[in-house]
């Protein structure tokens, strides 16, 4: 005969308790083989390895990143537009520094609009700067070819 109060063991899915609770699962085994150590011996398997002994091995941006790069143009058509904006009043170079800084600015902003690339803003900055500064060049040297056709047409001490 057998006890009726001994307790019977279970089976794989079998339920316990009036409330229906699966039964508790077993302790996780521990493994056969030691776990690897890390930093022990360098790797000695059938394979080359492409670091050798105890150098570090090392860390470099997540796989998939592409540093972005600023655009030269957009930064070159920003400064020769600031300096054409400084230098309006110099007849022949602020014309030709002012369009060079607008088709610079111009190319720079289309080249930032590339992936990895950026400098939008300077390129927007050096069109604002080149085509503001064309103006007044324009303007003085209109003004400076005037200057030199009155002198050169007035009698000034040989009449």
């Amino acid at each position: 005969m057998t006890d009726p109060y001994q307790q019977q063991p279970r089976q794989e899915g079998q339920y316990y308790g009036a409330d229906g609770y699966p039964a508790p699962q077993q302790p996780p085994q521990q493994p056969s083989a030691p776990l690897p150590v890390p930093y022990s011996a360098p790797y000695s398997g059938p394979y080359p390895t492409p670091y050798s002994g105890s150098q570090p091995m090392p860390y470099g941006p997540f796989p998939g990143y592409v540093p972005l790069r600023t655009s030269g143009m957009a930064i070159a058509g920003m400064i020769i537009g600031i300096l054409a904006l400084i230098t309006f009043w110099v007849p022949f170079w602020d014309v030709i520094a002012a369009f060079t800084a607008i088709g610079l600015s111009w190319a720079g902003m289309v080249q930032a609009q590339k992936p990895g690339y950026t400098g939008q803003g300077m390129g927007i900055a050096g069109l604002v700067c080149g085509i503001i500064a064309a103006i007044p060049a324009v303007i003085f040297l209109v003004l400076f070819f005037v200057a030199i056709a009155a002198t050169s047409t007035s009698c000034a001490f040989y009449c």
